[in-house]
């Protein structure tokens, strides 16, 4: 429930998947330059990827939430310090360690919503290791307290330009974390679930390439699974229709 409680508080940004903005962007140029770092970004964790809003030095836009050093600092109650990744044992077999970018440092600061959620981080990323002072970690901290005032900003302008809710249909949009089952059991990938009806949903992947056309959903926060038939797919999105 606690999962879903975060997932909810990232919803209510309504911020995954918007265009780059100059405010994030200035902040992580900062951070790059202020810790001297070839890396930062401004990330957001859903149900199965780490987004980023704004990134620096690096291609991607977003990945898989497994082995994201992000996923791990959003469950720690402090920033998360890693001197030399290689080394560390927690991280030392992680992909983004072995293979691209090549981590050896990190330091992630969460990004809290009002009632206490990590919904993302703050982060910046060398490819060497490096020490980083008890006065860095203070910087990092009102770096990230700057992106977490700039997140409530921008979610109230957006309010107040939204106004009302719309009136929902049948489906309605929501944010779950759930796992997609095929393979007789075999195979689990992590998904995140956009919308949900009586007949169908829709969810989100990191690539639908392999997913074969009859799957079970399994819905974390609500304990459920259902047997689901594909109705369209899209190069990161499914829309399910579930079986009576």
């Amino acid at each position: 429930m606690l999962e879903q409680a975060r997932l909810d508080a990232l919803a209510s940004y309504d911020v995954l998947d918007t265009p780059p903005e100059e405010t994030f962007d200035r902040l992580t140029r900062l951070a790059r330059r202020v810790f001297n770092v070839p890396m930062s970004t401004v990330t957001f964790i859903d149900g199965h990827r780490q987004w980023f809003k704004s990134q620096q030095g690096m291609t991607a836009c977003e990945t898989d939430r497994e082995p994201a050093f992000c996923n791990i600092a959003i469950q720690l109650p402090d920033a998360l310090i890693v001197p030399d990744a290689a080394i560390d044992e927690r991280f030392s077999g992680n992909p983004f360690v072995r293979g691209e970018p090549y981590i050896r440092f990190y330091a992630g600061v969460q990004l809290r919503s009002p009632d206490g959620h990590a919904i993302g981080t703050l982060c910046t990323i060398d490819t060497r290791p490096r020490s980083f002072s008890a006065d860095h970690s203070a910087i990092l901290a009102e770096m990230g307290g700057i992106a977490t005032d700039l997140l409530e900003l921008r979610r109230q302008v957006s309010l107040a330009k939204r106004g009302s809710r719309p009136r929902s249909g049948d489906a309605h949009a929501v944010m779950k974390a759930g796992r997609l089952v095929f393979n007789r059991g075999k195979t689990s990938l992590r998904c995140t679930v956009r919308s949900l009806s009586p007949a169908g949903a829709a969810v989100d992947v990191m690539s639908t390439a392999g997913i074969p056309d009859r799957v079970a959903l399994l819905i974390d926060s609500d304990a459920t699974s259902r047997l689901c038939d594909i109705a369209a797919k899209a190069e990161q999105r499914l829309e399910l229709s579930f079986e009576s």
